[in-house]
């Protein structure tokens, strides 16, 4: 009976592949196929196509929060097709994204934007002070700790750019609800979103994170000690072979390379911002393992076991950037090279597959949930946070690059083109 059932879905999937509506998902599944991927150097020309793709996620729902993302076949019946609703925990860290890629090239526009997505978020913060989980309209509207912590990144950024007691308060508010959540040990015992499994998760370590730039902001210390308590949690979490435990929305197991650099960036923040150097160890001790599994190519494998086996044949491609991206900036502190060549691969990959070929305004310049389209991660889906992490990213190596030569190493790196699907 599980056979037929299995036989029944695969040939449903396959109709479903050449469905006049999946018209899109079926032809830049025929140019991955026809494309031998290699890494291709980041450039501005990347990063502003990221950032374009950004804007018109938020132009695509009036509210001002960014669209979860464009998905050009759904990965499931009852999902939306093309551009779905705003995203409040997303929406929350694209604004600082926003405000430094202003910073970097002067676009106004981004600024206006960033402020735009804060008042949204004001507007929907709940009266217990935390943000919710899900696309918004989702049922139920509760807060959750870990959406919470990433649009707290939003309201600190935005306060130290624009200012205003309305901006601080909803940061507070959002911190209160945080530290009322929080146990000694450094686990949230409650608000748990609804949209994961239940229960205390290591990668919300970045919720620390949060937690930490705020305790800044206000010059609070209960703030600063509530993020030294999560790291405290996540630490606990790793193993001797740098593998942490309960780090995935849903499957401990094997945890998505997404979550694996939510902890890392997590815990690296935290080590810097409060004067932890086993934090920062401790995220040496993941990299460390994460360097031999990183092909020529680039290609990481997106679920990984707790032997570092991989436990997916496609690649999360927002948990590549993001890893990325902790390589770079550890880069910048320690000059491990293995980490300047992790980095460059990893994101030389996802760069490679930023599709600037297909002119659908939901597909060019943004980044797919999974390499292959049809991998089990954001499947047949362009989403929000991928491309903002890759932007983040791309920035960490542009800033990192200028004003040195390129290295003999960097012949690695295909130079000359933006991506495998430039015309």
């Amino acid at each position: 009976m599980r056979t037929l059932r299995a036989l029944k879905s695969t040939v449903r999937d396959l109709i479903g592949t050449y469905h006049p509506d999946h018209r899109e998902a079926l032809q830049l599944s025929r140019v991955e196929a026809a494309q031998l991927l290699k890494p291709v150097a980041p450039s501005h020309q990347h990063l502003d196509a990221a950032i374009g793709w950004i804007k018109r996620a938020q132009d695509s729902t009036p509210t001002g929060g960014v669209a979860w993302g464009y998905c050009a076949r759904p990965p499931f019946p009852g999902w939306p097709l093309h551009w779905v609703g705003p995203y409040p925990e997303t929406t929350g860290y694209i604004i600082p994204t926003m405000l430094r890629y202003a910073d970097l090239t002067g676009d106004e526009d981004s600024v206006a934007r960033a402020l735009r997505m804060t008042e949204w978020e004001m507007s929907i913060q709940l009266p217990d002070g935390g943000l919710q989980g899900g696309v918004f309209g989702e049922q139920p509207v509760a807060s959750s700790t870990f959406v919470t912590g990433q649009v707290l990144f939003g309201f600190v950024a935005a306060y130290k750019r624009f200012g205003g007691e309305r901006i601080r308060t909803a940061a507070v508010r959002a911190g209160d609800f945080l530290l009322d959540c929080l146990d000694e040990s450094g686990r949230f015992v409650k608000g748990h979103s609804h949209f994961c499994a239940a229960g205390s998760k290591a990668y919300e370590a970045r919720t620390g994170l949060a937690l930490a730039e705020l305790g800044d902001m206000t010059g609070e210390k209960r703030f600063r000690h509530g993020a030294s308590r999560t790291a405290d949690y996540a630490i606990a979490m790793q193993q001797q072979n740098g593998w942490f435990w309960d780090n995935d929305l849903d499957h401990h197991d094997r945890p998505l390379t997404h979550t694996i650099g939510y902890v890392l960036e997590g815990l690296h923040g935290i080590g810097r911002r409060l004067n932890r150097p086993e934090c920062v160890r401790a995220v040496e001790r993941t990299l460390d393992a994460i360097v031999p599994l990183i092909p020529h190519d680039g290609f990481l494998a997106g679920r990984l076991r707790s032997d570092w086996s991989p436990a997916a044949d496609w690649a999360c491609l927002t948990g590549s950037a993001q890893i990325a991206g902790v390589f770079l900036r550890m880069y910048t502190e320690n000059a491990k090279p293995e980490y300047l060549d992790a980095g460059r691969k990893l994101l030389g990959f996802v760069c490679a597959t930023q599709d600037v070929r297909i002119e659908v305004p939901g597909l060019i310049g943004g980044i797919r949930g999974s390499y292959p389209f049809g991998g089990g991660y954001g499947t047949w889906c362009v989403l929000n946070w991928a491309t903002k992490f890759f932007a983040d990213s791309v920035m960490d190596y542009l800033e990192m690059m200028r004003g040195r030569e390129v290295s003999s190493g960097d012949k690695m790196l295909d130079t000359t083109a933006t991506s495998a699907f430039t015309r």
